[in-house]
Formats: structure tokens, C-alpha cells, sequence
């Protein structure tokens, strides 16, 4: 991924994200360790995780378990 800023989140599992628009490419930085990328994301998904009362839950609800088949590890 392009490096980007990343927002930082006020979450108990995810430090701080990151996304390129033009790739629809949105990196996670997990707290207990791991960065994974997730693919096919809509810049307004990003806008809503990053707008949501819980981005963990709206993570977990409307990208985690959507996109399984399209995410890799980065780092731990």
C-alpha cells in the first residue's frame, strides 16, 4: 500500500486505520498486533467506520466478515 496517514481510532481493536481511495485498499492496525489490508473497500465505508460510535463494530459487521476473502497480512 502507499503510505498514508493513518487515523488513529478510539478503539479497543483497531489502533488506527488507513486507506487509498483509488484502490479502495483500507489498512488496519489491529491493537493486539497485526496490520492487514482489506480490498474492495468504498470510500464510503471508510467514511462510515471511521464515523461510527464503534468502529470494532462496524468493523467486525460491515467489513471484517464481508471481506474475508479479500484481506492479507502485512506485518504483525
Amino acid at each position: 500500500m502507499t503510505k498514508f496517514k493513518r487515523a488513529h481510532t478510539d478503539s479497543s481493536l483497531i489502533t488506527s486505520t488507513a486507506y487509498d481511495p483509488y484502490t479502495e485498499v483500507l489498512e488496519v492496525v489491529f491493537c493486539r498486533g497485526g496490520i492487514y489490508e482489506y480490498t474492495d473497500v468504498s470510500e464510503q465505508e471508510y467514511m462510515n467506520l471511521q464515523n461510527s460510535k464503534s468502529v470494532g463494530l462496524f468493523f467486525n459487521g460491515n467489513i471484517r466478515n464481508r471481506k474475508q476473502e479479500r484481506y492479507k497480512k502485512v506485518r504483525d
